[in-house]
């Protein structure tokens, strides 16, 4: 098959993603070999790209959610057939889905209806449910006690969905920040109650709109940036959830508060095969708030075509770190 494949670390200026003919994947008892229709690009991707040698196969092929149709079942499959249309996330232990096929375990797949077309459904994944285990954990609920939620920087693909789940799933108060206009008009068609700009005096803007303290923030995006102001509004045993890697922020500032840090990583149920089965669940869930117009996917760029070019290009978008909504690469039927 065809595959977006890297053989040694590398940065942007020193890129070496290439289209290469690679084996077919294996596939495990649990797998499913699904045809690849699109896929997204996600900005852990890139930081895999810069910090992690392939594996034992000497080449690695990124991207870990996608929309596309069944292949192949593995023997113990359950609940599916050949021929599904499918999304769903893959393991980053694992060969990616930058590619024509991917094998991934069924348990992490949910089935989609006809009418989703397969651009929108490769968006979703991975920001969805990094979004839902930030905020609900394993319990599928907020914490107790919580009636408000800022998310900060919201405009991407996992602040996009955490805004959405929050809308459809809660009665919360949701406050979403965003500093540029094109991503304050994003955000307005996810109806945040609130949206503030956090490049701007926030414990005072919060305080125009009545509110003194927020019971839960989530911080998807410019945790460094927001650290002098955090810990003023956040109340005392609040709550805040990170999904950010490498900032450098001294969480011991939030003691005096006693706040509860959550850390989210959404490849962790692949990893120690821990309730797998919640993925595919929490997609079901997402696909049927979708059906009932309760949320839309997060896409804002589809590029077109399984191209050098093209995974070049979503990787610099990423890399420049103000991306509104997600990047999707659809491939083309001769692909």
């Amino acid at each position: 098959m065809k595959a977006l494949v890297y053989r040694q670390k590398n940065t942007l200026d020193n890129f070496q993603i290439k289209l290469e003919e690679v084996p077919d994947p294996i596939l495990n008892e649990n797998d499913v070999l699904v045809s690849v229709k699109a896929f997204a690009v996600n900005p852990g991707d890139t930081y895999f790209r810069r910090t992690q040698n392939p594996n034992k196969d000497g080449y690695r092929i990124l991207g870990y959610d996608f929309g596309g149709v069944i292949q192949k079942l593995g023997e113990k499959v359950k609940g599916f057939s050949v021929g599904d249309r499918v999304y769903g996330v893959g393991d980053s232990a694992r060969q990616g889905c930058y590619a024509e096929s991917v094998a991934v375990d069924y348990r992490s797949v949910a089935k989609i209806p006809p009418s989703a077309p397969f651009d929108h459904v490769a968006a979703a994944p991975i920001v969805t449910i990094t979004a839902w285990e930030s905020l609900f954990r394993d319990h599928h609920k907020l914490p107790e006690g919580v009636k408000n939620v800022l998310v900060l920087g919201a405009a991407g693909g996992v602040g996009t969905m955490a805004v959405q789940l929050l809308k459809a799933r809660t009665d919360v108060q949701v406050i979403a920040t965003a500093s540029r206009d094109e991503s304050v008009e994003w955000l307005q068609q996810f109806n945040p109650d609130i949206i503030i700009d956090h490049s701007q005096n926030v414990p005072e803007q919060l305080k125009r709109h009545g509110i003194s303290g927020v019971d839960f923030v989530y911080a998807v995006n410019g945790l460094k940036q927001s650290i002098s102001w955090l810990p003023q509004i956040i109340r005392p045993y609040g709550h805040l959830s990170i999904i950010e890697v490498d900032t450098g922020v001294d969480l011991w500032q939030f003691l005096g508060k006693s706040i509860s840090i959550h850390l989210e990583y959404v490849f962790s149920k692949s990893a120690f095969d821990h309730k797998i089965e919640s993925h595919g669940q929490i997609l079901e869930e997402v696909i049927s708030l979708v059906g009932a117009k309760k949320v839309k996917s997060p896409v804002k760029t589809v590029l077109k075509g399984l191209t050098e070019q093209n995974i070049f290009l979503a990787h610099s978008m990423l890399e420049q770190g103000h991306t509104i909504g997600k990047i999707v690469i659809e491939l083309e039927e001769n692909h």
